[in-house]
């Protein structure tokens, strides 16, 4: 896809220009697309004096753009894995993704996905919400599970630097006590912890100011206890002045020691009430 590889050319660019000590590789499950990113970075390249080197300088770990099978015996400091499939001309995904659908697909991914050092970027021109994973195998399948999750996770940092800066304030004092946290939890609740199978919901008048009385009071409160999760109700001013002092009540109603614990990484809800 011209996009993806256009993409990629602008990401071996940026890396010559900011980290040139570092090694580099393109790694792409497509021989077609690797043979169109060589071509790309090598016109890039030639027209910028101040990087021109970079592509072509011998050295024990220089510059490549690899297939999946090709970089099996290689690595670099950081790795662009660009997938090199696109969708057809109306709209549609393949199923087959090359020798990422073959029976060794799996390994192959494997490969791509640990030949880095200290990081990867993964260029990809089509979204995962529009796969069908029913429909792919192997390798393939295994990869729209990741881009999947990476999605997730983005959207999930979205949401949460859209809170307001008291809740994030109050979230930054949890983690630092070794509390797992979500805010604005699946877009419902306002801030979620948990600590080792205890899970708490945590509201301020704010959060709560277009509810009447008696749902801010009763009813919100007993509809989350019966689902599972305790709950505490805060005021604003002491999310304002005292941070740290709601964060400290609310780690020890989760049972967290006065010297902190490991972080949990899975927000759930409890099944039933202490």
């Amino acid at each position: 896809p011209d996009a993806e590889v256009a993409r990629v050319v602008t990401l071996v660019v940026e890396h010559a220009v900011n980290r040139p000590t570092e090694s580099l590789m393109v790694v792409t499950a497509s021989t077609r697309h690797a043979e169109r990113v060589r071509a790309a970075v090598a016109a890039a390249f030639s027209g910028r004096a101040d990087v021109a080197d970079f592509v072509g300088r011998d050295t024990a770990e220089p510059f490549a753009v690899l297939g999946l099978e090709e970089s099996v015996a290689e690595s670099r400091d950081r790795v662009v894995f660009s997938l090199g499939f696109g969708l057809t001309k109306h709209g549609r995904v393949l199923s087959d993704f090359g020798d990422l659908s073959g029976d060794d697909g799996e390994r192959l991914l494997r490969v791509g996905m640990t030949r880095a050092r200290r990081s990867m970027v993964i260029v990809s021109s089509i979204r995962p919400s529009a796969f069908d994973e029913g429909r792919l195998a192997s390798g393939a399948s295994r990869l729209m599970t990741i881009l999947g999750g990476i999605a997730a996770r983005g959207r999930e940092a979205r949401l949460e630097d859209l809170a307001d800066p008291l809740t994030l304030s109050l979230a930054r004092h949890l983690r630092a006590r070794g509390v797992a946290v979500d805010v604005d939890y699946r877009g419902q609740l306002p801030i979620v912890a948990q600590y080792k199978g205890k899970a708490m919901v945590a509201e301020s008048d704010a959060d709560t100011a277009h509810d009447t009385l008696r749902e801010t009071l009763r009813l919100r409160p007993q509809v989350l206890r019966r689902l599972g999760w305790h709950y505490i109700r805060v005021h604003a001013f002491d999310l304002y002045s005292d941070p740290a002092g709601v964060a400290e009540r609310i780690a020890a109603i989760l049972g967290v020691p006065p010297e902190g614990g490991a972080v949990d990484t899975v927000t759930q809800p409890i099944d039933v009430l202490d």
